[in-house]
């Protein structure tokens, strides 16, 4: 009994509304691969910039560029979420554009990077304050080359979320 209510569970899960057609499939493959020239043509048209993550704002805009990409292919129409898209990265060239001529903008929309380790020791409090367990921050070290904490002057958790790590 509880097994076919977790089988019929799992097929509702992969069932479109509606059922599978061949014209869902057509129209779902044609959706991806035009989103997927569009981003293309926004990347080359807003250049390098326009889908890298720097910072958390980018990171954010990021998700944001995903989510309507998944709205225009499994959406009626990818006309609504494409015009978005390019709503979106236009906004996102200007904010990041006037971030690079102002400190207060990029404050705005930016975390301060916050040193983590210093002089070998580390910080716990501010491990705790930006939510980075010791794990993590002890594997961001060996991916850096570093074997002990005491190599490192300075490890800093950058707006964008990666460690850079300075060594003495």
């Amino acid at each position: 009994m509880a097994m076919d209510v977790v089988l019929q569970a799992v097929q509702d899960v992969l069932t479109p509304l509606g059922g599978w057609s061949m014209a869902l499939v057509v129209k779902i493959v044609a959706a991806t691969l035009l989103m997927l020239a569009y981003i293309v043509v926004l990347a080359r048209t807003f250049g390098t910039r326009t889908f890298s993550s720097f910072t958390s704002y980018d990171f954010l805009t990021n998700v944001a560029a995903g989510s309507l990409v998944a709205s225009a292919v499994l959406g009626p129409s990818i006309a609504p979420a494409a015009i978005a898209l390019l709503v979106l990265v236009i906004a996102q060239m200007v904010i990041s554009a006037a971030g690079a001529r102002s400190r207060t903008v990029q404050d705005l929309v930016d975390n301060d990077p916050v040193v983590l380790v210093a002089d070998g020791r580390i910080l716990h409090d501010r491990l705790r304050r930006e939510r980075v367990s010791p794990v993590i921050l002890e594997q961001q070290l060996r991916q850096a080359g570093v074997t002990g904490v005491e190599e490192v002057r300075y490890a800093v958790l950058e707006s964008g979320g990666t460690i850079s790590v300075i060594t003495s």
